[in-house]
């Protein structure tokens, strides 16, 4: 996988996980969350991306003044 890729190249580099280094990814995407189980065996913990995240689910541009007010990081569907 991706994360695995990843995680070779910072090992060669000597980046190597251990109890002073640990592995984070960013949660930024929906797909993240909905594979959260099998990132979770190869990442120690989650950063979360609450803008983009927020963004991706609800098909929101928060960028977007004619949308702004529909760009609300409580809505249900990010929170479930």
């Amino acid at each position: 996988t991706e994360a695995d890729k990843v995680i070779e190249t910072m090992a060669e580099e000597g980046l190597v996980r251990g109890p002073d280094f640990q592995i984070y990814v960013m949660c930024e995407i929906p797909s993240n969350v909905i594979l959260a189980s099998e990132f979770a065996k190869r990442f120690d913990g989650f950063s979360i991306g609450s803008n983009d995240l927020t963004q991706l689910t609800l098909g929101v541009d928060r960028d977007s003044e004619l949308l702004a007010e529909l760009f609300d990081e409580r809505d249900g569907a990010v929170l479930t």
